[in-house]
């Protein structure tokens, strides 16, 4: 018997719907997380699915994430996400321009424990807040939003990270009207990040900081 699947696995030959729903769905949503997508799409905001949320907990929780960089708040569903991960006295930062979403992240996490000090909310522009903040302070930098500076956001992301820090973004393969692409293009040609492309959401790129 072969100890590989092969191309006729009853997986591979499903077709590309119930193959998606699989992974979407692998894992079961807090229903405090799943609430914030609902309130997400009731202010037409745009929330990471399960299956995104539930990647970012597991990589969060892999490398031992203390302190997370967390690139658009949006209502709370990414930061909640990886607070599910986070060591004990870990913290998120995370970044949003809209205020007025952040405040409601703010109070949508409270059910998860997640409050200051460990979550710390900046608001303003990615490309305005992030040179601020503490080289190689972070374990773990999450990227959610459409429109950046992408050589800034990567320099920045590089200067940030700890070796062996995780730099994820969604979107890579979103539309031309997402700066993400340009920033997953620069990554795949960086000498300082080792990555690879995951097909979950938008698609996600996971690299690590060498």
């Amino acid at each position: 018997m072969a100890d590989r699947f092969s191309g006729e696995d009853d997986f591979f030959r499903s077709s590309e719907i119930p193959v998606k729903a699989k992974i979407e769905n692998f894992a079961a949503e807090p229903s405090v997380l799943t609430h914030a997508r609902e309130v997400a799409t009731e202010l037409g905001a745009v929330a990471i699915s399960a299956g995104v949320g539930n990647l970012l907990r597991t990589l969060v929780r892999a490398v031992s994430a203390a302190h997370v960089i967390d690139v658009g708040t949006g209502v709370g569903v990414s930061a909640g996400w990886l607070s599910l991960g986070l060591t004990d006295a870990g913290t998120i930062t995370s970044i949003d321009l809209e205020s007025e979403y952040q405040q409601t992240a703010k109070e949508l996490l409270q059910d998860l424990e997640l409050a200051p000090p460990r979550l710390r909310l900046l608001s303003g522009r990615a490309n305005q807040v992030l040179p601020k903040l503490t080289d190689a302070g972070y374990d773990f930098m999450f990227v959610d939003i459409n429109q950046f500076d992408a050589p800034a956001l990567l320099a920045d992301a590089a200067r940030l990270l700890t070796v062996g820090g995780l730099l994820v973004v969604n979107g890579a393969l979103a539309g031309s009207d997402s700066a993400a692409p340009e920033l997953v293009s620069l990554i795949s040609e960086s000498d300082e990040f080792a990555a690879a492309l995951v097909p979950l959401g938008q698609g996600l790129v996971v690299a690590t900081k060498l």
